[in-house]
């Protein structure tokens, strides 16, 4: 075997062993201590994030395709089964309107 195979070989094994033991290092242990405020609340700072299809529209919604074809899925609007109860929001006659100029 030449110098470039072992040398290919042992950096797919390294990058195999490094792949599989980084799995471990996430994980959080299941009696950790929740960190607190001087108050003694837990400490809930910093950033978090829930996407979901609420976020394009609360009422069902079908799939719509991005504003530019060219750029595949980029701004796309997945389907959605909404939040609202009986699918319909209870507008004033003037938010109704105010919704539609806003679509």
């Amino acid at each position: 075997m030449s110098y470039l195979g072992r040398t290919v070989t042992l950096s797919s094994a390294t990058a195999a062993i490094l792949f599989l033991a980084a799995a471990g290092f996430g994980q959080t242990r299941l009696n950790s201590q929740v960190p607190r405020m001087p108050d003694g609340k837990p400490n809930f700072t910093g950033l978090w994030q829930a996407l979901g299809t609420p976020d394009w529209d609360i009422k069902p919604h079908y799939a719509h395709a991005g504003p530019l074809f060219q750029l595949g899925a980029e701004g796309a609007e997945p389907p959605g089964q909404g939040i609202v109860e009986g699918d319909v929001i209870p507008y004033t006659p003037g938010a109704a309107k105010k919704q539609e100029e806003n679509f």
